[in-house]
């Protein structure tokens, strides 16, 4: 997990976006009441997820003042509507969540069970997604392809398959 406290140069962000990492952004404005009184309930979550996911790199909460927003290429497309905002950006900055719109939150109070809970629904989404990629050729056809005998196959393609497909698999097996 990275946890970063403040993110002074745009180059880091820029360099987690584009590796593809989950990323929980807290944007705040210098001087703003209800941020100052996130900003410490922010830092107790940090805390609690990073001895959590001390071992997963691909975590990153961060906090980004208002002022350098605007400098970040990487997102563009999120317009705060007040401060403080806190987004989840995933899938190299193609998907942003904003945590006052999602409905997956029993509780928000902008607390450190709040943030965690988000966190954690949000991290457990995106594994999910991960895990059910649909495979190329899909499963019915690997299982046709094992039960075609190749001692007596019928059609132009299961011969095909027997003739160039089986041998090309095999010598793989066994380099």
């Amino acid at each position: 997990m990275n946890p970063t406290s403040s993110i002074k140069e745009k180059k880091q962000f820029d360099k987690y976006v584009a590796q593809g990492k989950d990323i929980f952004v807290f944007f705040y404005l210098e001087g703003c009441g209800p941020c100052n009184a996130t900003k410490p309930e922010w830092k107790k979550m940090e805390n609690v997820l990073s001895s959590k996911y001390k071992n997963n790199d691909h975590i990153v909460l961060a906090e980004i003042d208002q002022s350098i927003m605007k400098d970040l290429h990487n997102i563009k497309m999120i317009q705060p509507r007040g401060f403080p905002s806190i987004h989840h950006i995933t899938r190299k900055g193609k998907q942003i969540k904003e945590y006052e719109n999602d409905e997956k939150i029993t509780i928000k109070d902008r607390s450190v069970d709040s943030f965690v809970e988000w966190v954690e629904k949000n991290l457990l989404n995106m594994k999910n997604k991960l895990n059910h990629k649909k495979q190329k050729g899909g499963k019915w056809s690997l299982k046709y392809k094992r039960s075609i005998n190749c001692r007596n196959p019928r059609g132009f393609s299961q011969k095909q398959h027997c003739k160039y497909g089986r041998t090309k698999k095999i010598r793989a097996r066994l380099f």
